[in-house]
């Protein structure tokens, strides 16, 4: 296959991103269920400083914008591994065995984002990473006012 083909038609992106959104509705799916079967309210939650914290990167061509996109994804999908991990200990078993399974599909979808980050990227994507790393350490380590997964330190209000 041609490489200008590839990248105008960016068929790994579509099929990682359409088997990347099936499952994480799944996830959703099983998390409502969860939240059912325990009687507890789902309540949606605002965007997260977090997020918002690296989007604040996001270049301005379109296709920087891209590779910042896919950067920004494999740092979240990593840190909710981190925090999937230390939370499973604490959880009782049903739950426990699903945030498992969750932390084995953000592995992969980590590992997913950087792999089609450095396939269409024009040049090597080590500094734009280490950009993202330090603005992601200063979200997670500094004071946060509304505690979510992807937040810094929580503050006392």
């Amino acid at each position: 296959m041609n490489l200008m083909y590839r990248y105008t038609t960016r068929s790994e992106l579509l099929n990682k991103m359409s088997q990347l959104a099936r499952e994480e509705l799944l996830h959703f799916q099983q998390v409502v269920e969860i939240l059912a079967s325990r009687e507890i309210k789902y309540v949606r939650l605002g965007p997260s400083r977090y997020a918002a914290g690296l989007r604040n990167l996001f270049a301005g061509d379109e296709h920087q914008y891209l590779i910042d996109t896919l950067i920004s994804g494999a740092f979240i999908e990593a840190r909710s591994c981190e925090r999937f991990a230390k939370l499973v200990p604490h959880l009782d078993q049903e739950l426990a065995k699903f945030y498992t399974s969750l932390l084995k599909s953000e592995a992969r979808h980590f590992k997913d984002y950087l792999e089609l980050a450095e396939l269409y990227s024009e040049e090597d994507i080590a500094e734009r990473v280490e950009e993202f790393r330090q603005r992601e350490n200063e979200l997670i380590s500094t004071p946060d006012v509304i505690f979510r997964f992807h937040s810094g330190v929580p503050t006392t209000v």
